[in-house]
């Protein structure tokens, strides 16, 4: 019978490539090179009936879910079981309507211990649960990932050809509650579709956002519309750019100032330091933000090393 640590989240094997999955996979791997005891459930793999089993039979229970009636569930009933629970909120505190916020306040209020990204959730979280933390989502890759051959010599030959290059990235088409699209593609895409010196590649996984531009005629424009390992792209692009309406702690902001590669990102959540920010979907402030990119080099923290105290002294 499991008695430790138990981790409830989605895996990229069984949910593509986005932040929560990617998050979830490195931090399974580093406490796997550490030996560190845990059970690990996809939580759209396992039902929620062997979760329910499952949580009653941890000490812990940390959940990595975005879905705010399945967070507030699954938290309810460890409390009830007497299951530590904790909750890391992957999202800005306050990103959805008035019920689903409601769930959140109160998953916030009944975890043991709430993980929020980024200042601004830690503002308002911290007055619903004075046990709330502050801890950012990176973790580095733990293992080495291979890019596949056909984005390496997109890259190469577009570095031949004098391109600046220009990244982007989003897991699927999204819209926030007011309607926005909220990784901000169609106006990247306006921006460098007939430039000469720079073009833009749009990491999509899901593929949806190169079927919305298929017409799209433009030699600066660029698709990845199959699953790959983002950090390696970012190995070699010139300027990250994050134009989201609404954002958390995004893993893919840490991990290109971990790489030394210049972020341009809105201002609509608190941003690490070295970040170059502009306002979303704004073409003055964007095109301020790119005329002043450059190269720095930042100290960013791995969470996973936090993590484990955390769950140190939860379980102890």
């Amino acid at each position: 019978m499991h008695k430790g640590l138990l981790i409830i989240g989605p895996h990229p094997i069984n949910h593509g490539i986005g932040g929560v999955t990617i998050h979830v996979q490195r931090l399974l791997d580093y406490l796997d090179n550490r030996n560190f005891k845990y059970k690990y459930l996809d939580y759209k793999q396992a039902g929620i009936i062997e979760q329910l089993k499952a949580i009653c039979n941890a000490q812990v229970v940390h959940i990595h879910i975005s879905n705010p009636m399945y967070q507030f569930v699954l938290t309810l009933w460890g409390r009830i079981m007497g299951t530590k629970v904790i909750v890391t909120l992957h999202g800005n505190y306050g990103r959805f309507g008035r019920f689903k916020n409601w769930l959140v306040r109160d998953v916030i209020r009944m975890s043991t211990i709430p993980i929020v990204i980024n200042a601004m959730s830690y503002e308002s979280c911290i007055k619903i649960n004075k046990s709330t933390v502050l801890c950012s989502a990176f973790i580095p890759p733990q293992k080495e990932e291979k890019l596949q051959d056909s984005i390496v010599d997109l890259l190469e030959r577009l570095r031949d050809n004098g391109k600046k290059i220009v990244s982007t990235n989003a897991y699927d088409i999204s819209f926030d509650k007011e309607g926005n699209d909220v990784y901000g593609i169609d106006f990247l895409v306006q921006q460098f579709k007939e430039s000469f010196d720079c073009a833009l590649v749009i990491s999509d996984p899901s593929g949806n956002y190169h079927k919305r531009f298929i017409d799209l005629e433009s030699d600066s424009i660029y698709f990845f519309d199959f699953p790959h390992p983002y950090f390696e792209v970012l190995k070699r692009i010139d300027i990250f750019v994050r134009n989201t309406s609404t954002d958390g702690d995004a893993l893919s902001v840490k991990e290109a100032l971990y790489l030394g590669v210049p972020a341009l990102c809105t201002n609509v959540v608190d941003r690490p330091a070295g970040v170059r920010l502009f306002k979303y979907c704004d073409k003055r402030s964007f095109e301020d933000a790119l005329m002043q990119s450059e190269k720095i080099h930042v100290q960013i923290e791995n969470c996973a090393d936090k993590l484990i105290e955390i769950y140190k002294n939860v379980i102890s």
